[in-house]
């Protein structure tokens, strides 16, 4: 049962919900955006404001009148710590480090390179940029697998297989954590990037020499599954094993064997649009995957169909709007 403390920390997260998409407010501005009254909405930015989460500057607004107090986002009081992992065609670890403001401004950015990547580096590493920068206040990290119960399965980097990696992490930083499928990430930006809310966006993600997968959000949520193994296509019953569907996807072959994932896509969520991304694909291959779903599916069901552009850039939009939804989110993950 929610009470008025729970009534008071839901009205906060809306004040932190609309003054993260930057920009300078006063108590008349946020009263008029959220439905509170000015009393209230005065009370929540004083709150903000004694714990430094916010600053307030007192201003003359077009030059007369009384003065009024501009409060906007306070940069230094906190920021987010986002990881991807991932692995390239020629098999080289990536471990992507980018610290993120409340509003998304890059504070920090940082690429290494590994043959090997365990969990022990990754700890490391967030360890470092946790003493670095202390007013982390969460940490979100995707990865090149699926993650059930905190442990990573299905992973494209062998050696974190089987690795109970948010346990692991958790035993040396009590900053909250969120780790998730790498896609999931990238499709979630896009979805934001594009305005998207009621709509459904997939997305198909393949390069060559690893298992292709896809990732959705139907009405501006996730689709995650009971294990976290919505969207792995790659497991689909296609008649070739997953080695051999590795190696076809690689090849001119390609758009036969991602063109059944679409069908399938298409089948069971009928998105409004599917971006691929990915070295597998380009105008040419998406046309491939086009003409193959329409010898099977009526032509009037088959979406939009694009190469999805800055991707790196999307998935960090997406790990950062995750964390933005995480913290305001009730009851409080975290």
């Amino acid at each position: 049962m929610i009470d008025s403390s729970d009534v008071r920390k839901i009205n906060i997260n809306r004040i932190r919900t609309l003054m993260w998409r930057g920009g300078e407010f006063t108590k008349l501005s946020v009263a008029k955006a959220t439905g509170f009254s000015v009393a209230t909405s005065n009370t929540l930015l004083n709150e903000l404001a004694n714990t430094g989460e916010i600053i307030g500057e007192k201003r003359h607004l077009n030059g007369v009148g009384r003065g009024s107090i501009v409060y906007r986002i306070n940069e230094q009081f906190e920021s987010i710590l986002c990881l991807r992992i991932d692995i390239s065609s020629d098999e080289i670890r990536y471990l992507h480090c980018d610290i993120l403001s409340m509003l998304g401004k890059q504070l920090f950015k940082e690429t290494k390179q590994y043959n090997k990547l365990d969990e022990q580096t990754v700890i490391h590493t967030i360890l470092e940029l946790i003493e670095q920068y202390t007013n982390i206040s969460c940490i979100i990290i995707g990865i090149c697998g699926i993650v059930d119960e905190g442990v990573v399965y299905m992973s494209d980097i062998p050696e974190l297989e089987g690795i109970p990696l948010e346990k692991k992490i958790a035993s040396v930083t009590n900053v909250p954590l969120y780790i998730a499928y790498d896609c999931q990430f990238r499709v979630y930006g896009e979805y934001k990037r594009s305005g998207y809310s009621m709509e459904t966006l997939s997305l198909v993600y393949a390069v060559k020499n690893v298992l292709p997968g896809t990732a959705s959000v139907v009405e501006n949520i996730i689709l995650n599954g009971r294990n976290g193994f919505a969207g792995m296509t790659g497991y689909m019953s296609f008649d070739i094993d997953r080695e051999e569907l590795i190696k076809k996807v690689a090849t001119n072959d390609a758009a036969k064997y991602v063109a059944d994932s679409v069908i399938a896509l298409i089948t069971i969520l009928n998105p409004n649009e599917i971006v691929y991304a990915g070295n597998v694909f380009d105008a040419k291959v998406l046309e491939e995957i086009r003409q193959i779903c329409m010898k099977k599916l009526p032509e009037r069901i088959i979406p939009s169909f694009r190469i999805l552009e800055n991707q790196a850039t999307c998935y960090l939009d997406g790990m950062y709007y995750k964390a933005i939804e995480i913290k305001t989110e009730f009851p409080k993950r975290f």
